[in-house]
């Protein structure tokens, strides 16, 4: 059997009396209901015995239970009430001395052992051994009393991982839900014996274990029908068998009559009982011939009425803790895999086609277009046309000086390319001397050129609106693919651990609905939490963020400060993820230019949710209104591509792209953009247009520079990455041109900005930033030439609790 650590420890003293923990007192603990189901569970397992007489079940419950948050005394009281009343006579003290072994070894070792499994059953199967050994080397042993010895410890070691298995879906009953099929089964085994200590214990001649039997083989066959009926049947029937002195063929009557009570289930719960009460007649009357009733009647009886007026909320729940949900309403494993290749292989075939659909672009002629000798020969038609065609001397100048006519046209032109318009005197005088229309001849040349000339900006126009949609159109390809790949990965759900925090939130009062825990594809956990709203206590912060990180065994936070409440049944939805090794704390600091009321600087900070921090700063061409349209469009495209998930390289370029689009002029703005990566301490800083940023450590300041042209300038930019190293203390400052074009040996200061952060003492953010704006300020004598904007991000290290 798989060995497992269980996830809840306790705090005892010599035969486990509990202490006061975290404000319950031994009373509240007493009368609590896990512990009230531990005594009684443990009362009917120190009456089941084996044939021979060994009665190891209750030892082995007593030492599972010692990892759950009961009374360990009242367990042992209960175990050793149980084989007083099963008439158990020296085998009473036999079983003390084993529990207070164990516990007293226990202790000794800070109740580490208990806390594990494997080392609880060790304990377990040493404790019962020493006190079986001593009666067998005191009175004479033979071989056969030693074997015996061992036969029982071993039992006891074996039933302790069945036992562990079963109290953790007693403590957390919601649990049942999402329980392995190997803790299902030992809590059945469980249940099993506890009935099967029921014995011979009877009111008016009625057997209650018999009853409890009977009526577990109705729920069952009633919620699964015939399989499950007929399984249930075999099982009680061996329990009823081997608990007492019954005929082998109670077995096969069980089995038989959980048959028929399941393939009569559709009529209902009386339909179930029919079945049932016509299983054992008909066996009776085949086997016994009537003489001997196998199942006795009133038992049945007894279990019927019970049945009946049990509610089906309850019946359902019973049924659930041992028959799983069908695959009707979950899916399998397989399923959600093949769920997950679906989907996957669905985007990738949408992100191929916006793939081809970029191709297409691409393919097209990219190079500018110009005038070539066609465009030119056009124009001359049009002119031609309009001015010569009604003329007397169209046919002199056009057909027979038609190579000297162009050559006369083609000059017209260059004159018409250097002065951007074409006056008489620009045109030969040879060509004057003949031309009886000069006038309406230049006004029509100048017009065509006009027009000539806006056709070929927009042809270009056009070429490089194909070139950025097809950079947007590959960008989104890119994005699907992704998507795709993060699909098809595999997201590790941790049952182990969400069973755990279910038993630990539901003993610290958290009514808990779910819970789900995510091994993501970095490695890092999450956890969604739903449960009984708080009412405003922020028991979220209070008491679950400590539980969750105590059971993860790494500090837990919330990812944000909005809960998601649902307002129909009042439950509330929080989301805990890893808490990062680093934080960041921003000062923000800007200014206008001098005479304008508007900054055309923009910024933005905010964490990304995958661990990045992202800093960004952009500044608009000019200052007012209009640049900071231009810089704001920025970065709120920056912030939406960067939190959907875009990468970096590829949202800077669909920016440019999108800007390149929308601009009517030669406007543009510069993208300066710091992600922090608050694992590990490292930065990447994207830079298009922007001044250099600095990082100023305790020794020394760094400058991080680029070359790299502003966004929507041309439709190709290169977008280039630096990559450095932060620790705790570091600060990550960036500007705009405005403040460093006022430091420098030219400026009044005559120190560069380098220099003047490196003089700065303070450790605050917002200090830092007030201070360099304030001297460059001063710097420009009151009279910022430029808009002024500093974003100052300092590093520092969690604290580790």
């Amino acid at each position: 059997m798989r060995t497992e650590t269980l996830q809840y420890g306790r705090t005892t003293g010599i035969l486990g009396e509990k202490k006061k923990t975290k404000g319950k007192s031994i009373i509240e603990l007493l009368t609590s209901k896990n512990n009230l189901a531990f005594t009684a569970i443990a009362f009917l397992l120190g009456r089941a015995f084996i044939s021979g007489g060994m009665m190891p079940f209750g030892i082995s419950f007593f030492a599972a239970a010692a990892g759950a948050n009961v009374s360990m005394t009242s367990i042992a009281i209960s175990v050793l009430a149980g084989m007083l009343t099963a008439g158990a006579g020296p085998k009473i003290f036999q079983a003390a001395a084993c529990m207070a072994l164990f516990s007293i070894l226990d202790t000794l070792f800070k109740n580490k052992i208990s806390k594990h499994v494997a080392s609880c059953a060790l304990l377990a199967f040493a404790s019962s051994l020493l006190p079986e050994l001593i009666p067998v080397f005191i009175n004479g042993y033979l071989l056969f009393d030693i074997l015996k010895a061992f036969l029982f410890s071993s039992i006891v070691f074996l039933l302790v991982f069945i036992f562990a298995n079963a109290t953790l879906l007693i403590e957390n009953r919601k649990s049942f839900y999402t329980a392995t099929n190997e803790r299902i089964i030992s809590f059945a085994i469980t249940m099993a014996l506890a009935i099967a200590g029921l014995g011979t214990i009877s009111i008016l001649g009625i057997n209650i274990r018999n009853i409890f039997c009977i009526l577990i083989i109705l729920i069952l066959s009633y919620k699964s029908g015939v399989g499950v009926g007929a399984a249930i049947g075999v099982v009680v029937g061996l329990i009823v068998n081997m608990s007492g002195n019954t005929t082998p063929l109670i077995i096969g009557s069980y089995a038989f009559c959980g048959l028929l009570s399941g393939l009569f289930r559709n009529l209902g719960k009386v339909g179930s009982c029919l079945g049932f009460v016509m299983g054992n007649a008909m066996l009776t009357l085949y086997l016994n011939g009537s003489t001997d009733i196998l199942i006795h009647l009133g038992e049945i009886v007894a279990a019927v009425i019970v049945f009946m007026i049990t509610p089906n909320k309850f019946i359902d729940f019973i049924s659930s803790a041992f028959i799983k949900k069908g695959t009707s309403d979950t899916l399998t494993d397989f399923q959600s895999t093949r769920v997950r290749e679906i989907t996957a292989e669905r985007l990738n075939k949408f992100g191929k086609a916006y793939g081809e659909l970029a191709a297409t672009f691409t393919d097209l002629p990219q190079t500018s277009v110009t005038a070539n000798s066609q465009d030119i020969t056009v124009m001359f038609d049009r002119i031609a046309d309009k001015v010569c065609k009604d003329c007397s001397l169209c046919r002199h100048c056009w057909d027979r000086n038609f190579y000297e006519t162009y050559q006369v046209m083609f000059k017209i032109v260059e004159r018409l390319e250097a002065k951007g318009w074409l006056g008489a005197e620009d045109i030969p005088q040879s060509f004057l001397d003949r031309c009886e229309r000069v006038n309406e001849f230049v006004n029509a040349i100048n017009n065509e050129y006009e027009v000539f000339k806006l056709n070929m900006v927009w042809k270009n126009r056009l070429g490089e609106s194909r070139r950025l949609i097809s950079q947007q159109l590959e960008g989104l390809s890119k994005v699907i693919y992704n998507l795709a790949s993060e699909i098809s990965e595999n997201v590790r759900f941790r049952v182990d651990l969400e069973d755990a925090l279910m038993v630990e939130l539901d003993r610290e009062g958290i009514k808990v609905n779910e819970v789900s825990v995510i091994e993501n594809r970095w490695g890092k956990y999450e956890v969604t939490v739903s449960h009984k709203g708080c009412g405003g206590r922020r028991n979220c912060i209070n008491t679950i963020e400590k539980v969750i990180s105590a059971v993860m065994g790494r500090k837990m936070v919330k990812e944000s400060n909005e809960c998601f409440r649902n307002y129909t049944d009042g439950s509330c939805a929080i989301k805990f993820v890893e808490e990062e090794a680093f934080r960041v704390t921003t000062g923000v600091a800007r200014i206008p230019k001098h005479k304008s009321s508007t900054s055309g600087d923009s910024y933005t900070f905010f964490s990304t949710g995958d661990g990045k921090y992202i800093a960004a700063l952009s500044d608009g061409m000019g200052s007012g209104q209009k640049a900071a349209m231009q810089s704001r469009v920025t970065i709120n495209l920056l912030e939406q591509l960067m939190e959907s998930g875009f990468d970096k390289d590829l949202a800077v370029k669909m920016i440019n792209s999108i800007l390149a689009l929308r601009s009517g002029d030669d406007s543009f703005s510069t993208v300066d953009m710091s992600i922090i990566d608050l694992y590990e301490g490292k930065v990447e800083f994207v830079k298009v247009g922007a001044v250099p940023t600095y990082i100023k450590r305790p020794d020394r300041v760094e400058v991080v520079k680029s070359a790299s042209l502003p966004a929507g300038l041309f439709s190709n930019i290169d977008v280039e990455l630096v990559h450095k190293k932060v620790n705790s203390g570091d600060f990550v400052i960036m500007v705009t041109d405005g403040i460093e074009d006022c430091f420098g040996e030219t400026s009044d200061y005559g120190k560069s900005l380098k220099d003047f952060i490196q003089s700065i003492n303070s450790t605050n953010p917002q200090e830092i930033a007030d201070l360099i704006l304030d001297r460059a300020y001063k710097n420009s004598n009151g009279m910022p030439a430029d808009d002024m904007s500093v974003i100052v991000a300092k590093v520092w290290e969690s604290v580790k609790v």
